[in-house]
């Protein structure tokens, strides 16, 4: 028996993140994503698209796009909780009776995980922890792998959006020699290696123009893996933006 097989697509279900700063959209294009995505499965006849999206919200934004589903005549459940815990939960129940879920912001799950170990540690040892020490990371890499295995394996359409953070590095200048901390990536605000887990992954970024005073949404896609819209940039994006990667799904 061999070990290798005819290579087929079966990746079926969108793994998708949106990451950015306050107000740049993150919230109402997942929203548009994942209104359109139910859409497209009820036009294809799939019964997944009979059946509710479950948002879990941990900042009130399903409060705001709730009309933008009622008028699509989708149904949609919430669930409002910070608790990592929940977060664990919240997959299978999805997988079994809805057809999407929607986590935003997922970095407030990733800071009550911190959060929640360093008071079990201060509990323990009776003196308060106010810094996460280098062994501390193991254990809670491990913890939030448990979410992150769940997201990539499950048989479900799942969009997760979080804060944007930047990363920082110490670069040599040529003229002085001196190091200087200086911006080199920006990441979402979540475990270190949560940008590699999406199949694709959006920055979200609200442009202002002063002279006309209006602005506008900038999505940027960081990561295609069908590349066929990496590196892209869509302007007030819709469903419609992202749908080359959507249809590369195997929707049979």
């Amino acid at each position: 028996m061999s070990l290798f097989s005819k290579a087929e697509n079966t990746s079926a279900y969108l793994k998708m993140g949106f990451m950015g700063k306050p107000g740049s959209g993150k919230t109402v294009t997942a929203s548009l994503v994942t209104i359109g995505l139910v859409q497209m499965m009820r036009q294809r006849g799939l019964a997944a698209g009979s059946r509710p999206v479950y948002f879990l919200d941990t900042e009130g934004g399903s409060d705001w796009v709730a009309p933008r589903f009622a008028e699509a005549g989708i149904p949609l459940f919430t669930a409002k909780t910070k608790a990592f815990s929940y977060l664990l939960i919240a997959i299978p129940e999805a997988e079994t009776n809805a057809s999407l879920l929607l986590v935003d912001s997922l970095t407030h799950f990733w800071v009550e995980l911190c959060d929640a170990y360093m008071k079990a540690k201060t509990d323990r040892f009776g003196k308060p922890r106010t810094k996460l020490q280098f062994e501390d990371w193991a254990y809670l890499k491990a913890q939030w792998r448990l979410f992150t295995d769940a997201y990539v394996n499950s048989n479900l359409h799942c969009i997760v959006a979080g804060r944007a953070g930047y990363e920082y590095d110490y670069v040599v200048d040529d003229e002085t020699g001196k190091k200087n901390l200086e911006k080199t990536d920006i990441k979402m605000k979540a475990e270190s290696d949560m940008g590699y887990e999406p199949s694709m992954l959006v920055l979200m970024e609200r442009e202002i123009d002063m002279a006309t005073r209006t602005n506008r949404h900038v999505a940027t896609v960081l990561k295609d893996r069908a590349g066929l819209i990496d590196g892209k940039e869509f302007v007030n994006p819709t469903f419609t933006s992202f749908l080359p990667h959507i249809e590369r799904l195997n929707w049979g």
